[in-house]
């Protein structure tokens, strides 16, 4: 802190280091202004650096210019009189003449022979720095904590072609702050050797500032640098840590780090922590906490007027208190715990005394601690009688005659998040109603819930019997399904004549509907190999004990490699169809295209797949053509399996359809499989609401439909109850079809599809779908999605977990035209969705297609994003791992999307896309990138759609944006057009607004994934707020306010 002058002035020492060349006996000479007046001029008489001081006094707390004019420039008998000036140093702070705040104006300093500053002062002219204020504050700096740092080696490897008898020059810089250039005269790659100073704790940013580019007499002056090396650790400059910034460096023309920095500019490499001073130390977790719930069991007896009191306490932390009342009574507490560890809990009864003869006491008959109770008498439970200083000790007893404390020497178990279990007797129904039992006949009254002791009367046995009795009763319209499974060869519909019926799940049990066919009676034929006669051919799927087993295909799989078992294919030979391929070499013959054979092709770019069979091959020119075509053509570099051919089974879990004697074949890991069989799934769709409303599906498992088919599917059904279901390898789990509105589809849970998890399309308006576990989407085929909609308006999709799928997590699509698909006033908000796109590029988490070019006032709020993914292939028959991942995708045209408060991490190209679309709003989103590939927003045209496809009137304000390392930008722009992107707080990235703040978000722990905002953040003060974390998944749905009266029937 300097001390200020009476007029408002403080007194600066300024000082130049440097040295000069002398010419017809003079040497040079200069001129140190601040703010245009001179403060001291120095003739520099020495061919070695030295230093010269002045003194000024200058306006506290305000920017201002320092200028060190060179004014005796001149060549004496031809030998050239030169300054050299190394530093300027202000107040301590030394700025290097090449730092980029330096300007060089050469000449007659009129501004308009400006170049980069540099030691050099070869020619008259005037060296200008723009000083900050915080180089002249009267108040003391907040350095902030102290922090560690380590001096660290950086190696440039480079070379350099000379121009105009001038060798390319550069700068390195770390973390924007020069320290030191080199003059580069090499002709072979050559080490310039380094040292600064750095916080070994935090990444860095070190750049290669090629700084005098240019061509002299059509010679082009180059720089190349093959890699810098930090204290022994090389790092490329085509790593992918690296970036090119062309030209000025001013964040507009950045591409993939390169060699030749043939145009000038900088290359720049984002260097993780771990490269300075040893392996990357992560911050301690946070202390674990759960609420944990503390019954004290506990009466006590009354003396003076004044009843017993105690106070609660955890490890000597007050967490309640209570008086007891005369009768044995629950006193409920609730305490945040550390549930890893063991705690103490203490029952400190306060106030014991005899008034007028009479005794007042405490009695605790037991503590209940996370569902499970401790008697006062336990081993674990002492009685500190008395003052409570461990003197008087004796174990525990249920009356404190003596005042003291209950101490209870709880163990970590007791706080864990499985609590023992209560095995609470379920409540049987008590109001009229049918019930379903596997034991049941249908000859029976259904009104028993089992079977009467003799035999005469019961539940029914069949799921239709019991609809026809709700049909025929004016009293029951309820349905309980008993435990046991239930193979269906026919689908349930249930029509307008079933509204207001419910089919549940019996109290505590949990009934199985299943499509499949049981199959046993198999046969041994040898190398783990079995097969069974069937009446009709397996198709795509085949369950031994819930687990879907996979179709036998030509090649080795591996199932935890998605791109094991796929083969490249060229085009046709007329060019890319949808019709045909042409296989490599002998990769298919004449032997594989047997009854039944199947081929299932992606396209390059695997935006969905073709499951189909073979219509004919060609051997002599590899072509391969298809059953079924596709819409998409297939061109070089896609990929194809083919699949059901009984010659292909050879490894553990595959199956097929073996034509030649009608039977499945299986390679099994065991043989206890035969005993209980498998299922062959053969029905599509379990139950079928037709026209219905008002009707509820509670508590019911969906199990072993068909790929291809709905499990439970929805036509022109309005305002039904699908609740707390489970569905397990089925096909779609879910759909609303054909105008089914209004309805309301939560907690219920969807594992291992072969296609998607709920699909609404044909106006099927204003549903509810909240809290809903939808896991392992796109088992079998691949353009999947766990909530798809198409050609819907008013949905609000709200509190769903959505992990590990194909594509898509959440995707909206309107295909334009004439399809009536366009999407309208839907909400997509607080979900949880996690690695998307794991066999398919081009998606998002949530994508939303929008070919009709219109507003779909459609809000993205609150969701939380992590690892969107993208797979696709070369024409070059290579995999390209990370291709087109996107967290929230606005694709073809998408528009009118408000895109609010949600938080997306790791998407492998952008965490937002806007494709083609207009009037798209992004704001108060945060974004965690950690690849120079990667962004946070995308903004590009899409050219198939013509003037259609141009982007307009795009704006992103107000988003948190942070670097996991230093990156080279935050934006793509691809013919963007008008937009605005400003204001947002970025960190570890450039600015690219105006207004953008550089700062640490302060997030609360990142490390270990709590990117909530610190109070300090300096986020609040731009307008940006923190995001409802409480709210979102699962989890969140009563903070949301999304539960209904409806839920847990």
């Amino acid at each position: 802190m300097a001390t200020t002058n009476t007029d408002g002035t403080i007194q600066v020492t300024f000082a130049v280091n440097a040295w000069g060349t002398v010419a017809g006996g003079k040497w040079p000479h200069f001129q140190l202004l601040v703010d245009g007046k001179v403060i001291g001029d120095a003739t520099v008489a020495s061919a070695s650096q030295s230093r010269y001081v002045f003194t000024a006094n200058v306006p506290a707390d305000k920017a201002h210019a320092l200028q060190l004019i060179y004014d005796n420039d001149d060549t004496v008998n031809g030998v050239d009189r030169n300054l050299f000036v190394k530093s300027f140093e202000v107040n301590g702070k030394t700025i290097l003449a090449i730092d980029p705040s330096v300007k060089y104006d050469t000449g007659k300093i009129d501004g308009l022979n400006v170049i980069a500053g540099q030691s050099e002062m070869y020619w008259p002219g005037a060296l200008n720095v723009a000083l900050p204020a915080t180089l002249f504050s009267t108040a003391p700096v907040d350095t902030g904590p102290d922090t560690a740092t380590m001096t660290t080696t950086i190696k440039v490897k480079a070379y350099g072609i000379s121009a105009g008898g001038q060798a390319p020059h550069f700068k390195l810089l770390v973390d924007g702050e020069v320290v030191g250039d080199a003059w580069v005269n090499a002709t072979s790659a050559t080490d310039y050797t380094f040292t600064a100073k750095v916080d070994p704790n935090e990444a860095h940013k070190i750049q290669v500032w090629y700084d005098n580019d240019a061509t002299v007499n059509g010679v082009d002056r180059n720089l190349y640098v093959k890699s810098i090396n930090i204290d022994g650790k090389t790092i490329a400059a085509t790593s992918e840590m690296a970036s090119y910034d062309k030209g000025p460096v001013d964040g507009k023309f950045v591409v993939a780090g390169q060699e030749g920095l043939f145009w000038g500019g900088a290359l720049s490499f984002g260097v993780p922590e771990e490269y300075f001073g040893g392996a990357y130390v992560p911050p301690p977790p946070p202390i674990p906490t759960k609420p944990v719930d503390i019954v004290v069991n506990a009466y006590g007896t009354s003396a003076g007027g004044q009843a017993a009191h105690f106070k609660l306490l955890v490890d000597g932390q007050v967490i309640g208190d209570a008086k007891a009342s005369a009768t044995t009574t629950g006193y409920k507490f609730t305490a945040d715990i550390d549930p890893t560890k063991a705690h103490t809990v203490q029952v400190w009864y306060d106030n014991d005394a005899t008034v007028n003869g009479v005794d007042r006491n405490l009695f605790v008959k037991s503590v209940v601690i996370n569902g499970k109770t401790v008697a006062a008498t336990d081993s674990i439970v002492t009685y500190d009688k008395g003052a409570v200083d461990g003197k008087d000790v004796v174990k525990g007893q249920e009356g404190l005659y003596w005042g003291g404390a209950l101490n209870i020497k709880a163990g970590a178990e007791m706080f864990g998040d499985t609590p023992v279990p209560q095995n609470p007797v379920p409540t049987p129904p008590t109001k009229p109603a049918f019930y379903v039992a596997a034991n049941g006949k249908d000859s029976w009254s259904g009104k028993l819930a089992a079977p009467n002791a003799d035999g005469t009367d019961g539940p029914f046995a069949s799921l239709e019997k019991a609809q026809a009795a709700m049909r025929a009763s004016s009293t029951i319209d309820t349905t309980y399904v008993r435990e046991g499974t239930y193979h269906l060869t026919k689908t349930l519909e249930l029509t307008s004549l079933d509204n207001g019926h419910s089919f549940q799940n019996y109290p505590g049990e949990k009934p199985v509907l299943s499509g499949g066919e049981v199959v046993k009676g198999f046969t041994s034929e040898g190398n783990g190999l079995y097969s069974a006669k069937l009446a009709t051919a397996s198709n795509l799927d085949l369950i031994v004990g819930d687990v879907r087993q996979h179709l036998a295909e030509k090649y080795a799989y591996d199932a935890g490699d998605v791109t094991s078992g796929w083969k490249f294919a060229d085009a046709a030979s007329g060019g890319p169809s949808g019709w045909y391929i042409r296989s490599h070499g002998t990769e298919v013959t004449a032997a594989d295209i047997q009854p039944g054979t199947m081929i299932q092709v992606m396209d390059a770019e695997r935006l969905g797949d073709t499951l189909t069979s073979i219509d004919s091959f060609n051997a002599a020119t590899r072509t391969i053509k298809l059953k079924n075509g596709a819409s998409l053509p297939f061109a070089e570099g896609t990929t194809y399996k083919l699949l059901n051919n009984a010659s292909y089974v050879d490894q553990a879990g595959e199956f097929a359809w073996r034509a030649s004697d009608g039977k499945l074949l299986y390679k099994a890991a065991s043989s206890g499989f035969a005993s209980t069989g498998v299922e062959v799934p053969r029905l599509g769709t379990l139950i079928k609401l037709t026209g219905a409303s008002d009707v509820t599906i509670d508590g019911l498992t969906f199990k072993n439909t068909t790929t291809g088919g709905d499990a439970l599917l929805l036509n022109n059904a309005d305002g039904n109850h699908i609740s707390d279901n489970s569905f397990l390898n089925v096909g779609t789990a879910i759909r609303l079809s054909s105008g089914s509105s209004n309805n309301q589809i939560a907690h219920n849970t969807l594992n291992h599809l072969a296609e998607n998890g709920i699909e609404m399309d044909g106006r099927s308006n204003g549903n509810t779908i909240y809290a809903n576990s939808i896991s392992n989407i796109g088992e079998v085929r691949k353009a999947v999605s766990g909530i798809f909609g198409t050609g819907v308006d008013n949905n609000v999709i709200s509190n769903n977990d959505i992990d590990h799928s194909a594509r898509y997590g959440i995707s909206f699509k309107d295909y334009g035209g004439s399809t009536n698909t366009a999407n309208h006033n839907n909400v997509i908000q607080y979900n949880n969705i996690s690695y998307t796109g794991l066999e398919t590029a081009d998606g998002g988490a949530i994508e939303i297609l929008g070919r009709s070019s219109t507003n779909t006032g459609l809000i993205i709020q609150g969701n939380r994003i992590e690892h969107a993914n993208g797979l696709a292939t070369s024409a070059q028959d290579a995999w390209m791992y990370g291709q087109k991942g996107f967290g929230i995708y606005l694709d073809d045209m998408a528009g009118g999307v408000t895109v609010r408060d949600n938080f997306i991490k790791d998407a492998d190209w952008a965490s937002v896309q806007i494709h083609g679309g207009d009037n798209n709003v992004v704001t108060n989103n945060f974004s965690v990138i950690a690849s120079n590939k990667e962004d946070f927003i995308r903004i590009e045209w899409q050219p198939v759609h013509g003037t259609a496809g141009d982007p307009h009137n795009n704006t992103i304000t107000k988003n948190v944006v942070m670097g996991t390392l230093p990156l080279d930008d935050y934006v793509e722009l691809l013919s963007a057009n008008d937009f605005v992107i400003d204001q947002n707080l970025v960190y570890n990235v450039p600015k690219y607004g105006d207004h953008d703040v550089i700062a640490k978000p302060m997030f609360t722990n990142a490390y270990w994934g709590d990117y909530s905002l610190q109070a300090s953040s300096p986020a609040f003060a731009m307008g940006i707020h923190d995001l409802a974390w409480s709210k979102m998944g699962v989890v969140g749905t009563t903070a949301a306010g999304m539960e209904q009266f409806w839920d847990g029937v």
